[in-house]
């Protein structure tokens, strides 16, 4: 199975390659700081990613973490988006922009994670 950080790492890549400036905050123990696992900044967009790898058709991301992306958000006068990066077995990325602070469910017939960044900047 693909390990969480491996998975932060080819989306740090990903975002590279897309024209982002991405990085991995290696946190992902419990901690009280508002990290979120990848953060990535383009133009005035800063995102604050929490990133799941799963075999499973659907991943559950905790109240407490969605916390923590916006929690990290306030800390810039950026425009910032919060967002939950899904891998689905090993190949699909989606993603969901989370709106509130609350459990949230990703699946992999969720947005495709390249379309999404398209949309963004109309690339």
């Amino acid at each position: 199975m693909m390990r969480g950080r491996e998975a932060e790492r080819e989306l740090v890549k990903k975002l590279r390659e897309k024209g982002f400036k991405a990085v991995r905050i290696p946190a992902s123990n419990p901690s009280a700081e508002p990290l979120p696992d990848v953060f990535a900044t383009k133009g005035d967009v800063l995102l604050a990613i929490e990133v799941k790898s799963t075999w499973e058709k659907k991943v559950k991301v905790r109240e407490e973490q969605v916390k923590k992306l916006f929690d990290f958000l306030s800390f810039f006068p950026l425009n910032g988006m919060a967002l939950v990066v899904g891998k689905f077995k090993r190949r699909r990325w989606t993603v969901r922009v989370v709106e509130k602070v609350e459990d949230i469910i990703i699946s992999e017939d969720d947005e495709d994670l390249d379309m999404f960044i398209q949309k963004l900047f109309k690339q």
